[in-house]
């Protein structure tokens, strides 16, 4: 680290004493049970693996939490929602993971709880995509396209994932057969929906936008059509002010205009905690599997929890471009709420 480091107040207390390093390491990867439900396959993960104190990382020593059990790579997307609300815990394991990069960037967080956010974050990622890859968490290194979105390089490059995070919440989508998005948002409060859609969004989803029965019916599908945006661009590396010109009314297949002509995303709306939305884009492919995941930390290391996609009310809900799905928490742990860290 160049440069005075920064005071201790400003920090995540996870950082200090933490260390990288570049060697990869093989790790096992676990079983899990497999059921389908609308074109979505189901997964319940072994809570076995996340029994016990986890062993010494071959690589740096350091004491990381263990990855959790995949069996094998996405069939077509997977989704892993990271709750954050717990990042007021020892987060040691978990930052030990980080390489310099983020450890500098989350030392320069003035915010004590948005670091340890970001701490969370990148630790839960680090930890998913090296299992995935069969590696330390530590050891997973990728670079950043022109807009930041995120790439593997050579042998690994066919491996596509998308990060996104807002207040306690974040979404990892990992995709082999094409690059993929991911977006969730809190629905703020104090939006101008119906103006900022009239300025910066299209004809008709600025109607749609002012024909909502309530402003907060109308900040929630202003929020729904960004994220739908948003989405999109990460999927594709671009600017959301490249995308706000897309139109994204209803989920579905979407094609590129204006700096964006020519591409085409296969959107799908993600449902979301209380307060909040999200939305999944798959770049110039469909969707042809999609399984769903939930990773919760508990020292020392990830206690993995069930999901399952609600069940259908119509036939159209059964639409691939539009299928919803819900995470799923136990009835002891309500969906918390906070102020959006972006």
């Amino acid at each position: 680290m160049s440069g005075r480091p920064p005071e201790r107040g400003r920090r995540s207390a996870a950082l200090l004493g933490t260390t990288a390093t570049t060697t990869a390491v093989p790790l096992p990867v676990g079983a899990d049970a497999v059921s389908t439900a609308a074109g979505v396959t189901v997964r319940t993960v072994d809570r076995a693996q996340a029994r016990g104190a986890p062993p010494p990382c071959p690589a740096c020593g350091a004491v990381h939490p263990p990855p959790p059990a995949v069996a094998g790579p996405p069939p077509g997307a997977d989704v892993w929602r990271i709750g954050l609300d717990g990042a007021g815990d020892s987060l040691e394991p978990v930052a030990s993971l980080l390489d310099i990069r983020e450890r500098e960037r989350a030392a320069r967080i003035r915010d004590r709880l948005s670091a340890d956010r970001y701490v969370l974050t990148h630790g839960a990622v680090r930890t998913i995509l090296g299992g995935y890859l069969r590696i330390a968490g530590c050891t997973v290194h990728w670079s950043a396209g022109r807009h930041g979105k995120p790439v593997f390089d050579g042998p690994l490059s066919h491996w596509q994932w998308s990060l996104s995070r807002s207040a306690e919440h974040a979404l990892l989508a990992v995709c082999l057969s094409a690059p993929v998005g991911v977006d969730i948002e809190r629905v703020d409060e104090q939006t101008p929906a119906v103006a900022l859609a009239a300025r910066f969004l299209p004809l008709d989803e600025a109607a749609s936008v002012a024909a909502q029965e309530t402003p907060h019916a109308a900040r929630v599908a202003y929020h729904r059509l960004l994220s739908r945006k948003e989405a999109c661009v990460k999927a594709s590396g671009g600017r959301l002010l490249d995308g706000l010109r897309l139109n994204v009314l209803t989920p579905g297949t979407v094609h590129g205009t204006g700096a964006l002509a020519g591409r085409r995303w296969q959107l799908r709306d993600l449902s979301a905690p209380p307060g909040f939305v999200a939305t999944l884009a798959v770049l110039d492919d469909e969707v042809r599997g999609l399984r769903l995941f939930d990773w919760g930390r508990r020292a020392p290391g990830p206690e993995p929890g069930n999901f399952r996609p609600p069940a259908p009310s119509s036939a159209a809900d059964q639409a691939p471009c539009s299928l919803p799905f819900e995470f799923q928490r136990s009835p002891a742990e309500p969906w918390p709420r906070g102020e959006c860290s972006r």
